[in-house]
Formats: structure tokens, sequence, C-alpha cells
């Protein structure tokens, strides 16, 4: 009654269509983030005067609120965060990507293991490196002179 190909094909399709989906939902919350933090950004910079803000880029604390502001500073501990966040959804997607290559059989379903293989190894990457950030940071919070 029910052809295996069509099935397994159905269900591949089912798996990216859901994937897709989260990585959209995913995408579109980073985007209003991302507006909403250049927002209050605006509306915090145009609220000082030239000279309240030269005096809050003298001090090292000031320069670094000023680059927070603007983005273009990123704690550590942020990065470890955003990269074992990475690394859990890479690695989800590239098991669930090999997951649908072992239960399908259709022409050019290799494709999926080659996709999940990278996947998978790009979320391991991401874990290491959050782990080497993390080590040097502590190793730079313990010796402040290094």
């Amino acid at each position: 009654m029910f052809d295996p190909t069509f099935h397994a094909t159905a269900l591949v399709l089912i798996q990216v269509t859901a994937l897709l989906i989260v990585a959209y939902l995913l995408y579109a919350a980073h985007q209003r983030k991302l507006a909403r933090k250049h927002e209050l950004s605006k509306q915090i910079l145009d609220k000082l005067s030239s000279e309240e803000f030269l005096e809050v880029l003298q001090s090292p604390d000031g320069r670094r609120s000023i680059e927070r502001l603007l983005g273009s500073y990123e704690s550590p501990e942020a990065w470890v965060r955003n990269a074992i966040r990475r690394a859990i959804l890479l690695v989800f997607a590239g098991v669930a990507l090999i997951t649908a290559y072992a239960q399908t059989d259709f022409s050019g379903h290799e494709l999926l293991l080659v996709l999940g293989s990278l996947s998978a190894a790009l979320g391991l990457g991401y874990l290491v490196g959050a782990a080497l950030t993390r080590a040097r940071a502590g190793r730079e919070n313990a010796d402040p002179a290094t």
C-alpha cells in the first residue's frame, strides 16, 4: 500500500522543513533583538552631550560601555555562551540529518550524510573554541599580569 521510498522521502522533507522553520524563527528573533539594541543605543547616545560623551570615553569602563552599546565588544563569557548555543544547534542538526540519511534510501541521499557530518563537525568545533576561550579567560582572570 505504501511505497517505502515515498515514506522515506516524506520523512526527510518533514525533518528538513522543521529544521528550516526553527532556523528562521531563531534568525527572526535575533534580528528583533538587534533592532531593539540599536534603538536603545541610539537613544542613549542622543541624550549625551559632546562633553559628557568625551568624559565617558576617557575612562576604560566608559569606553567598554560605549563599545557594548555599539555592539563592537563581546565579553569572553558572552562569546562562550553563544558558542555553546551554536554548538548545540549544529550538533543536533547534524544528528537529525545523519538520522534522516540512515532512514532513507533514495537517489542522492548521501548529501544528507555529508551535510549532517559537516554540521556536527562545526558544532564540535564551536565547543572546542568555547572551551579554549573559557580556559584562556580563566587564566587571564587568575593572573592579570599575563
